[in-house]
């Protein structure tokens, strides 16, 4: 038990220290730029992997590839268009809209959404109350929560509601 608890007073101080020194960091960047880079990008690999992922009978002038290779290639002509707009305003050096963002606010919510999708890995593997167990108290960690009390309402609170839905309305959860 004593191990556990210096492992996690280890892993406060890497997050402490960490945090501290990326508090003031920004990341500046145009997003009319990186946006349509993005959508480039999606579109492409959309494309090569539609042969693969969409079979079509041959012969037929309309099939199941006619209307996402449409929006597709609209998503690509749109995206290029803008791209290159933006392009020629940065070459010309005309003011282009540019964002700033706080590099922790930002981990911050990449953090909360690798946590949210381990819970939908977790429930898919482990089940529901296991899994909402293990997210609940991962998420209070997150937040620094150092009251037992807390964690103990939501392990009771995920339980009872998976016991609930089981047993008592006969809904099955993942």
């Amino acid at each position: 038990m004593s191990t556990v608890i210096e492992f996690i007073k280890k892993l406060d101080h890497k997050i402490d220290a960490t945090a501290e020194r990326i508090k003031d960091r920004k990341i500046r960047f145009y997003p009319t730029i990186v946006g349509p880079i993005v959508f480039i990008v999606f579109s492409v690999v959309v494309l090569a992997l539609m042969p693969g992922q969409i079979k079509i009978q041959p012969n037929m002038s309309i099939n199941a590839r006619t209307f996402p290779s449409i929006l597709t290639y609209l998503i690509l002509g749109s995206s290029s268009v803008l791209l290159i707009k933006d392009g020629v305003k940065l070459i010309r050096k005309i003011p282009v809209e540019k964002l700033e963002l706080e590099l922790l606010t930002e981990l911050k919510a990449l953090i909360l959404l690798f946590l949210l999708m381990l819970y939908a890995l977790m429930m898919k593997t482990i089940g529901f109350i296991a899994g909402s167990v293990i997210y609940s108290i991962l998420m209070l960690y997150y937040f620094r929560v150092k009251n037992w009390k807390y964690y103990t309402i939501v392990v009771a609170s995920a339980i009872a509601i998976g016991i609930i839905f089981r047993f008592v309305l006969n809904v099955r959860l993942p």
